[in-house]
């Protein structure tokens, strides 16, 4: 499926947006935590891009930073996402090997899948074809039965 989408070539976790406003207001991490009434350990990590700006803090940042909430839930979301598609990039880039086992020309023939000269476009269309959403994923339902049919015979 193509889309017609923009996507960012670099986003930044909020703590970025958070540390420039903190600057911009001379305010340190210790006393925003207190105006917050967040530990600065949770303040400092998020700074630090290693925790994530919950709904819970992004009202208490709009209070304090008169910063709306959904700016902050928005640039968390936008940044989550960003990291979610790297990480489905390596999948893909990991099941290239495990994609030549197919016989997918002959799959083509049969329109199972769609026809791509991309090596990456078919590891894409094999996970649909076998409703996965990775390598792991289909060894685990075709290869180890990790999904178990229990039968009676009466």
């Amino acid at each position: 499926m193509i889309r017609n989408e923009y996507t960012h070539k670099t986003v930044y976790h909020p703590g970025k947006t958070l540390s420039e406003k903190l600057e911009e207001l001379e305010m340190g991490p210790k006393e925003f935590a207190i105006r917050t009434g967040k530990p600065e350990k949770t303040i400092t990590a998020i700074l630090s891009g290693k925790s994530s700006i919950t709904s819970e803090m992004s009202i208490l940042f709009e209070n304090v930073l008169r910063i709306p909430a959904k700016f902050w839930l928005q640039r968390q979301a936008n940044f989550d996402e960003a990291y979610a598609r790297q990480n489905r990039i390596l999948t893909i880039q990991e099941a290239i090997e495990w994609a030549k086992n197919f016989p997918y020309s002959e799959m083509v023939k049969f329109n199972w899948v769609k026809s791509t000269r991309k090596v990456e476009e078919r590891v894409v269309e094999l996970f649909s074809f076998f409703g996965v959403a990775s390598k792991t994923g289909w060894e685990n339902y075709y290869l180890n039965s990790k999904l178990k049919v229990a039968f009676r015979i009466s």
